[in-house]
């Protein structure tokens, strides 16, 4: 299960000022949608990356206008790329819940996923 502290906790030392009130209601939804991806996925998986403030996202080399630093969107670990895999396969679950996915290509060992659309509108996207 991915949580809401685990998820703003992993960069928030240090950083506590950039936390706003949105950036927390942000990540209550977006933990919520992964845990029900999680779950219809049937197999636990580890967060890997959840809000980022702006200078960590930028020394981690994340998009400029990414999700994570807002707290719409998390990387879930996805070593052996079956949650990417039966995302692909079960579109509407990832429309049912209301998320998008990255593609794979770009995220091979990860799965990112994010609770508003991309700029192109698409399910699965390439940044």
């Amino acid at each position: 299960m991915i949580t809401v502290a685990r998820y703003l906790g992993q960069h928030l030392q240090g950083h506590e000022m950039e936390l706003t009130e949105d950036i927390k209601t942000n990540a209550a939804i977006i933990c919520e949608k992964a845990n029900q991806l999680i779950a219809a996925f049937g197999e636990d998986r580890e967060l890997r990356s959840g809000w980022r403030p702006s200078s960590v996202n930028h020394r981690v080399g994340g998009a400029p206008h990414s999700k994570h630093m807002t707290g719409h969107a998390v990387d879930i670990e996805d070593n052996d790329g079956e949650l990417d895999k039966f995302c692909r396969n079960n579109v509407q679950i990832l429309e049912g819940i209301g998320l998008w996915l990255e593609d794979d290509v770009a995220t091979p060992t990860w799965c990112h996923i994010q609770c508003v659309p991309p700029r192109s509108g698409h399910r699965f996207f390439i940044p």
